[in-house]
C-alpha cells in the first residue's frame, strides 16, 4: 500500500472533503432558499450533497473510478449515519438526560469515523472486487 492511500491519509483527506460538501451544499442552499421554499431547497441541496459527497470521497479521498453499483449503494452511508446519530441523540438526551446540544455535538463527532469507515466499505470493496474480475 503507498503512502498515498493509506488509511490515516484516507481519512484526513475524508475531513477535507466533508468540510468542502458541508461548505459547497450550505452555500447551495442559501442560495436555493431565495429561489425556492426551504423544504424544497434543502431536499434539492441534501439530494446534491450525497452525489457530490460520492464524487468527492470516490475521487479524492479513495481513488476509486465511478461505478454504478457503488453509486448506488453509496446513498446508504447516510441513512446509517442519519438512524445511528438519531438512536445516540435519544439514548444521550433523552435517556441519559444529557444536555441536547452537548449530545448534538457527540453524534456528530461519533459519526465522522461512521462515515468514514462505511464509505471506505462501500467505496474501496467495489475496487478490490472489480481488481478481482480482472485478474
Amino acid at each position: 500500500m503507498s503512502p498515498a492511500t493509506t488509511p490515516r491519509l484516507q481519512f484526513a483527506r475524508y475531513l477535507v472533503a466533508g468540510a468542502v460538501n458541508t461548505a459547497v451544499t450550505y452555500a447551495l442552499l442559501v442560495v436555493a432558499m431565495g429561489w425556492i421554499g426551504y423544504l424544497a431547497a434543502y431536499t434539492l441541496v441534501y439530494a446534491l450533497g450525497v452525489v457530490f459527497g460520492y464524487w468527492l470521497q470516490s475521487r479524492f479521498v479513495f481513488g476509486v473510478a465511478f461505478r454504478w453499483s457503488a453509486a448506488l449503494r453509496f446513498p446508504l452511508v447516510y441513512i446509517v449515519q442519519y438512524l445511528f446519530g438519531a438512536a445516540l441523540l435519544w439514548l444521550l438526551a433523552g435517556r441519559l438526560h444529557v444536555d441536547a446540544r452537548v449530545a448534538a455535538l457527540v453524534v456528530v463527532i461519533a459519526n465522522v469515523p461512521l462515515g468514514f469507515l462505511l464509505s471506505r466499505r462501500v467505496l474501496v470493496r467495489d475496487r478490490s472486487v472489480s481488481s478481482a474480475r480482472d485478474r
